[in-house]
């Protein structure tokens, strides 16, 4: 099963299958969207890592992007150690 998954994560499947239902749900260019961020508790293996020291977590932050109803735009992972004003511009750039 992962590896589907990878393959279809590294071909932009998964951007497509999102982007598609976006567009099958929505209109083309949502006129406002909510940003949030979370950090999450993970293990040593792969992928980036840092220290969030506001909540006293060691893993990985995710930003997202959803419309106004919910629907996720996009997701960036990053270590925890990114604060959120320096992530929310890297969210906001890859929906450009």
């Amino acid at each position: 099963m992962q590896r589907y998954f990878c393959a279809w994560r590294e071909s932009g499947l998964w951007l497509r299958i999102n982007h598609l239902l976006l567009m099958l749900t929505h209109a083309a260019s949502p006129s406002a969207g909510v940003i949030n961020s979370r950090s999450v508790k993970t293990t040593e293996n792969g992928g980036p890592r840092g220290f969030d020291a506001g909540k006293r977590i060691k893993g990985r932050k995710r930003h997202i992007l959803t419309d106004t109803g919910g629907l996720l735009v996009t997701a960036i992972v990053h270590s925890a150690s990114i604060q959120d004003r320096d992530g929310a511009p890297a969210v906001l750039a890859s929906i450009r």
